[in-house]
């Protein structure tokens, strides 16, 4: 079994992928990456998205949302970090959850 690497980056898909939208990548597993994704929308796929105190992206005030699922994808459908995006400290324990939950559904 491959061993799970911890991360803490936000990357965009690349042009090449349908995922567009900005993710927080929080771990490798081999040659994918596990993420959780950022959005404007409050509903995605039917699914109510977690509201964000604060948008990560710097400069935008706009209101951001996180998908409340774990998602997988290759390393190669991501492009080049994206510089000075961060959770702001009342965020951080909303990803904590859905990354504990993700774990919790495992096993």
């Amino acid at each position: 079994m491959t061993k799970e690497i911890k991360m803490n980056e936000f990357r965009k898909g690349n042009k090449k992928t349908n995922l567009e939208h900005p993710t927080y990548i929080f771990a490798r597993v081999g040659n994918e990456y596990k993420f959780i994704g950022i959005t404007h929308a409050e509903i995605t796929n039917g699914v109510k998205n977690i509201s964000l105190d604060i948008n990560p992206e710097p400069n935008n005030k706009s209101k951001a949302f996180i998908k409340s699922i774990v998602e997988q994808a290759n390393r190669s459908t991501f492009s080049k970090k994206l510089k000075g995006w961060k959770f702001a400290e009342s965020d951080k324990e909303k990803i904590k959850l859905i990354i504990n939950q993700s774990k919790e559904k495992r096993k």
